[in-house]
């Protein structure tokens, strides 16, 4: 069995590895649970948080839309061009008020935007006031649609604020012969393009920041820290582009989340102690150890309930089995004492009563040893009954000659033939190997038929349609002659016509089909249906009908199942009212005996 090894070891010793291995189980569940529960939370925070940043990140990417398409139109309108190009003071002058207009429209459309600073290779400004001192015009490349800074205090507008610069072009010349004429730069407000983030609440999401290009704070749920750069180990730990990560920060495990914003090169940030993403936890996981604890408490109120009512009254059992042994038949008046479980009680009730039926079953024995005696008697008389059956067959031979020599002298050939054909079929059907070769068997065959024809005075002629080398094949003996019969008694006997008896064998593959057909009464369609349901339960159940029917049908099906395999057997029962009868057999032949019939045939 599976589980057979258990069965070395005392009951007491399986119930404590089952309870451990319950407990362990289920301390493995709850620790399994928690850590889900735990997996869950992570999950749940990470989805809220991702999904947040990218929400933030969708509204940085619109307004720095915005913007992008108004720096384009600022650098290459054809006033400022031509307020950036003029030299002359006075041309300046006019161009300026132009300009100007054009400007506070442009500002006016985005809200947020705090000024607009157009800066010229030459001595032409517009806007600026000490502007070259704080706006990083050197950092600005010489080919990008919008350069955003990153977050600087302007002692001008005393407050953070973000400078979007591109350099201006003259659009007058070609491609190849275009030179710089100067900035346009945005000033913007911080929440031009970052939304409020200060309600985020730092419970679920932590510390929540929005970086720049330098990884300076532009805003956050925590407005005190707008302006400062981000801590080194958080730089580290998004530093390598990680949508999300934990990292050790200060002895403690703090979980980080970020996403990429493309437009102004920095990043979106929330920062959460792990502590406080699981705070709350703690009770489940009281509340675990407790349930634990509680079930070992139940469980070894079981060990002890079930060692009590059940291990001391087998302990008990068994040294009181221990002590019948030693003690023999003089113990054997006493009786077992065992309380407990409702079977243990119904286990000592019913050894008891076995107690009581020893002594019966000891007077018995000498009757069952008188009764073997008595049996093993019958068997040699049986066998010496078998021993003397084996003279009558040669008496019956004896006999059958003496028939056969009385016919001969006294003229008679149709006894002397009948005689000799009797002898012939008897002697085969009793001696010699249980396989013969088809020859031999149909040898037989035509001596039963001549029997047949003699009784029947030449009623039935007979026909032998036989394949090549099929003479030279094992068969079972006695396979076709039940089969002949059938035919000869129940198919040509009630004809009063003259009748045709075939016997045919052919190859089919590497087996060989044998038939018996006649051309007799036939067999009606309802007792036809009876014989092959008959054969189709032959080995398996059937009805007593069945069983006292057909018996040489069903004989020789039965043989040639149990020799071949259930594939062989009677394969077919042709037969109509008044046209005859047809059956058909089928025997392997892949024998060694059959390898040369079947190369011939081949």
């Amino acid at each position: 069995m599976r589980f057979a090894f258990f069965h070395h070891y005392s009951i007491r010793l399986q119930l404590i590895a089952v309870g451990s291995a319950i407990l362990l189980f289920l301390l493995a569940a709850g620790v399994w649970g928690y850590n889900q529960i735990l997996n869950i939370t992570f999950k749940r925070n990470s989805d809220y948080t991702i999904e947040m940043l990218s929400t933030i990140r969708q509204s940085i990417s619109s307004n720095a839309d915005t913007i992008n398409r108004m720096i384009p139109n600022i650098a290459y309108n054809e006033q400022v061009q031509e307020y950036l190009l003029e030299d002359d003071r006075l041309r300046q002058y006019e161009w300026y008020g132009k300009v100007e207009k054009l400007l506070v429209n442009l500002q006016s459309m985005k809200q947020g935007i705090l000024g607009i600073v157009l800066i010229g290779e030459g001595t032409s400004s517009y806007n600026c006031i000490g502007c070259r001192e704080y706006i990083p015009f050197r950092d600005i490349p010489e080919r990008t649609s919008a350069y955003y800074s990153g977050v600087q205090y302007s002692p001008y507008y005393k407050d953070y604020v973000l400078y979007v610069g591109v350099p201006v072009y003259d659009n007058r010349r070609s491609a190849a012969a275009e030179r710089k004429i100067g900035y346009a730069v945005m000033v913007l407000s911080l929440r031009a393009l970052i939304p409020s983030v200060e309600t985020v609440s730092r419970k679920i999401s932590g510390s929540f920041y929005v970086l720049d290009r330098n990884q300076v704070i532009a805003s956050g749920n925590d407005p005190k820290k707008v302006g400062e750069k981000l801590d080194a180990a958080t730089a580290a730990a998004i530093r390598d582009g990680h949508s999300s990560d934990a990292m050790e920060r200060n002895g403690e495990t703090t979980i980080v989340h970020s996403e990429a914003i493309p437009e102004m090169n920095g990043r979106i940030v929330s920062v959460l102690p792990q502590r406080e993403l699981f705070r709350g936890l703690e009770e489940v996981q009281r509340l675990i150890l407790g349930m634990f604890a509680l079930l070992i408490a139940v469980m070894y109120t079981l060990y002890i309930t079930i060692t009590r009512n059940m291990l001391m009254p087998i302990q008990s059992f068994i040294a009181f089995i221990q002590k019948l042994r030693t003690s023999g038949l003089h113990h054997i008046h006493k009786r077992v004492t065992a309380e407990g479980y409702l079977e243990i009680s119904i286990m000592a009730r019913q050894f008891n009563s076995l107690l009581d039926e020893i002594d019966d079953l000891t007077r018995k024995l000498v009757d069952s040893k008188t009764h073997i005696y008595e049996l093993q008697l019958h068997k040699k008389q049986a066998e010496l009954q078998y021993l003397k059956s084996q003279i009558n067959p040669h008496f019956l031979y004896n006999t059958l000659e003496t028939i056969k020599g009385i016919a001969h002298v006294r003229g008679v050939p149709e006894i002397r033939e009948m005689t000799d054909a009797l002898s012939r079929v008897f002697r085969y059907s009793i001696k010699g190997e249980e396989q013969v070769r088809l020859e031999e068997e149909l040898r037989i065959i035509r001596a039963y038929v001549s029997i047949q024809q003699v009784r029947f005075a030449d009623r039935f002629d007979v026909r032998y349609k036989l394949a090549d080398a099929c003479s030279d094949c094992r068969v079972m003996k006695m396979i076709l002659q039940p089969l002949v019969e059938n035919a000869v008694f129940h198919g040509i006997e009630p004809s009063l016509e003259r009748k045709l008896l075939t016997i045919g064998c052919r190859w089919e593959k590497d087996d060989l089909l044998l038939w018996v057909a006649d051309d007799g009464a036939g067999i009606e369609p309802e007792r036809l249906e009876a014989i092959r349901a008959s054969l189709e339960t032959a080995n398996g159940e059937s009805s007593p009908a069945h069983r006292n029917a057909h018996i040489g049908l069903r004989n020789v099906d039965s043989r040639i199942k149990y020799t071949y395999g259930a594939e062989y057997g009677i394969v077919s029962i042709d037969s109509a009212p008044g046209c005859g009868t047809k059956v058909t057999i089928r025997i392997p032949a892949r024998e060694e005996d059959h390898v040369q019939s079947i190369a011939g045939r081949r």
